[in-house]
């Protein structure tokens, strides 16, 4: 992830690590693990379901049972890959004997919902089944009137549906699932609205962050790009430093994460700082990042969703293609080392 979503990345990652403490309501009592979801930052499709079940109590994650195989299949049909989509659920934590969330319980739960929506941003959200949408829109509005509209949740169009466990039951239903999340496909599919960042402004919040990142050196010398979607810019793999993580274990993650590329570093070759005003967040950064040369060393090149494009560049080309000046300067310095390490 980049520099510009560190304060969404942070939300999300908190929200997980409180659902995974908490003890605010009473299903907590009985819980093996909580479920706080699972998915990409920029996930453009955001699945909200009921509870977790016996299998999703055990492991921790979302729709991992029955249940899940069924939304599986469903998610393949409608061409959304699973880990290209945000899921949750309304309550965190498993009911017992697999009953119903009580309305208190769901309540309670809200607060760590809303604040991973918000972190997220997505383009379309997907409820399902009843519990879920009354979960997100309030009591008065009912599956069997809603399912085939969109309704909305602030400026965020909402698509309910059947719950997968329903397909269980009735599986004349399942078309009708898979035809739903064809639909929030394509509103998914909608390009972002573009996003720059800015020079800092007097007056607004400044938060310090330290990052970490690669220049990733392939075969003929060349380095690894990609480019943003969301700002359509070209920059190299970095992301932020979480707790307990060095410098280097970052730049190793982050690499793989944003790239699918192993990789091993061979030396560090410089250190930015910079300042910028975001403005989704309100606040300036402060922002040092740490640069290492690398070279792969397994995985596939894939890139993880939020960059459209990943590309092997010449010395040449990436200079033609980088946004940043600091990103140009830390190109310069991996060549200087390439060289160095040449000798």
């Amino acid at each position: 992830m980049a520099g510009p979503d560190e304060e969404r990345a942070e939300l999300l990652t908190r929200a997980a690590s409180e659902v995974r403490a908490c003890t605010l309501c009473r299903l907590h009592e009985g819980r093996n693990l909580a479920v706080p979801g699972v998915g990409p930052l920029d996930a453009a499709v955001f699945l909200i379901g009921e509870a977790p079940g016996r299998e999703e109590d055990a492991r921790g994650e979302p729709f991992v049972g029955s249940a899940g195989k069924i939304l599986d299949k469903a998610l393949a049909a409608a061409r959304l890959p699973r880990r290209s989509v945000f899921i949750t659920n309304v309550v965190k934590c498993r009911p017992p004997a697999n009953r119903g969330p009580r309305s208190d319980e769901i309540e309670t739960c809200r607060p760590y919902l809303m604040t991973q929506i918000a972190a997220v941003r997505p383009k379309v959200l997907v409820t399902l089944g009843s519990t879920a949408l009354k979960g997100l829109l309030g009591t008065g509005v009912e599956l069997k009137d809603a399912r085939g509209k969109t309704l909305a949740f602030g400026d965020i169009p909402v698509l309910p549906t059947y719950h997968p466990a329903a397909i269980l039951y009735n599986r004349r239903l399942e078309p009708t699932l898979r035809s739903d999340l064809r639909k929030a496909a394509k509103v998914g599919a909608a390009k972002r609205a573009r996003i720059r960042s800015g020079p800092p402004r007097k007056g607004k919040p400044t938060k310090p962050t330290a990052s970490s990142g690669a220049v990733v050196v392939g075969p003929g010398e060349r380095i690894l790009l990609l480019r943003r979607e969301d700002e359509d810019i070209w920059c190299l793999p970095k992301g932020t430093v979480e707790p307990g993580e060095s410098l280097e274990q970052t730049a190793v993650r982050e690499v793989q994460e944003e790239t699918g590329l192993r990789v091993r570093l061979l030396r560090p070759i410089h250190e930015v700082r910079y300042s910028f005003f975001w403005p989704p967040g309100g606040v300036n950064y402060d922002k040092t990042v740490t640069y290492f040369l690398a070279e792969p060393i397994g995985g596939r090149l894939e890139p993880e969703p939020g960059f459209d494009e990943v590309r092997w560049v010449s010395r040449e080309e990436a200079m033609r293609l980088l946004h940043w000046k600091n990103d140009k300067e830390v190109v310069d310095r991996a060549f200087q080392a390439m060289q160095t390490l040449r000798r």
